[in-house]
């Protein structure tokens, strides 16, 4: 255990998590600056026991001890690596199971500041030990915090942009659909025939499934939907991997026991052709996996789930802030939900040797695609060169 002041901080492997205050962690969530249901621990413990055997993770655990009595103000999720050609030294990741849409933080939004100063000191005074950081899906909201500049600034580190993009929300507030600002005319028109289509079929419904009601059926459903088409025969599914499922069902009943659990269905005469499962964080809805069955791919269901989503949000969501679609860059939903957050890529050097090592990886990577360049549209002249290096 190292103190300063009144912050403490304890460094756990991943396979002591689930002997830590799971009360403390999970009330945190509530405090959170940055909220995010892929450092909860319903969906921690879970990815750490299935999913990364063997990966080297540990948290650190930041704590403010006052009158005797301790509150949990900070988790921070790590994982180590040794040298590779990225960065050629020990160093860092955030934590990122092959299912976590989103790394960041768990800090409490009071105590921010010390929780980040009390966790970059620690960094500091281990950097013989790693030498940078690596971030990948990062709130861009908090890698801007004036909190976390402040941190990086004072303990001499460097902060290394790679890029920056959008993902697209659902923020139930704004009555988003009625004025379909994300969707084009052309897309609007489809999804209205669609569900013309589908209702000539039979009765179509949607409906929310949420809170710490039974959703054995609709999760088994999901699953078997989720597990259709493509994904089933590149095995993608979570269906298709003994780990994957094992860790879906604990993941999604403990998350579902705290109520923080919901899906979306498209149902056709009650039976249910397009599912999604999202997970609660604070006030804010995460989107974790979509299904749909493929026998009525022509009306596409999936989207047409989607696009019900944002119809009834105001109504369904109106106690969230905002849902987080979860998707990778350039995901059809960018066509269907309006809102937008930011999130990073970038390395955080972590001492003087790291930046060195780091500048040098990305001069090496830009020759390398000058030449592929120059290769490209002049070969005779790479040739020329070479040939007159051996004369």
């Amino acid at each position: 255990m190292h103190s300063w002041s009144e912050i403490t901080l304890q460094l756990v492997p991943a396979t002591e998590f689930a002997a830590q205050s799971l009360s403390a962690w999970v009330d945190l969530e509530t405090r959170a600056s940055v909220p995010n249901a892929f450092l909860s621990p319903y969906f921690v413990i879970p990815a750490i026991r299935h999913l990364m055997a063997n990966q080297n993770a540990f948290g650190i655990f930041i704590e403010r001890k006052t009158r005797g009595t301790s509150t949990l103000i900070g988790v921070a999720l790590f994982q180590s690596h040794q040298p590779n050609r990225h960065f050629p030294l020990p160093h860092l990741s955030m934590f990122a199971s092959e299912h976590s849409y989103l790394s960041g933080l768990l800090l409490d939004r009071d105590y921010a500041q010390q929780a980040l100063q009390r966790l970059a000191q620690f960094l500091a005074t281990e950097q013989h030990l790693w030498h940078g950081l690596y971030v990948d899906n990062f709130p861009q909201e908090l890698a801007a915090a004036a909190e976390t500049r402040a941190a990086i600034s004072a303990s001499g580190f460097q902060w290394h942009l790679l890029q920056t993009w959008q993902r697209p929300v659902l923020r139930p507030g704004q009555n988003d659909f009625q004025a379909l600002p994300s969707i084009s005319h052309h897309a609007h028109k489809d999804y209205q025939r669609h569900v013309r289509q589908l209702k000539a079929l039979g009765t179509v419904d949607w409906i929310v499934q949420r809170g710490d009601q039974p959703l054995n059926h609709s999760l088994q459903e999901f699953l078997r939907l989720e597990h259709m088409g493509w994904k089933e025969q590149q095995k993608t599914s979570i269906a298709s991997r003994a780990n994957d499922l094992e860790f879906f069902r604990e993941m999604s009943a403990g998350f579902q026991r705290a109520g923080r659990l919901f899906l979306t269905e498209l149902r056709l005469d009650q039976t249910i052709i397009a599912s999604t499962v999202n997970l609660l964080s604070g006030n804010v809805g995460f989107g974790f996996k979509l299904g749909w069955d493929t026998r009525y791919a022509k009306y596409s269901p999936g989207t047409v789930n989607l696009i019900q989503m944002l119809e009834h949000a105001e109504d369904a969501f109106r106690d969230l802030e905002y849902i987080d679609s979860s998707t990778q860059p350039n995901s059809y939903v960018n066509k269907i939900w309006p809102g937008r957050r930011n999130l990073v890529e970038g390395w955080l050097t972590l001492s003087p040797l790291g930046k060195a090592a780091l500048t040098s990886v990305r001069f090496a990577q830009k020759w390398k695609a000058w030449l592929l360049q120059v290769a490209k549209y002049r070969p005779d002249w790479i040739t020329h060169r070479v040939d007159k290096r051996h004369i």
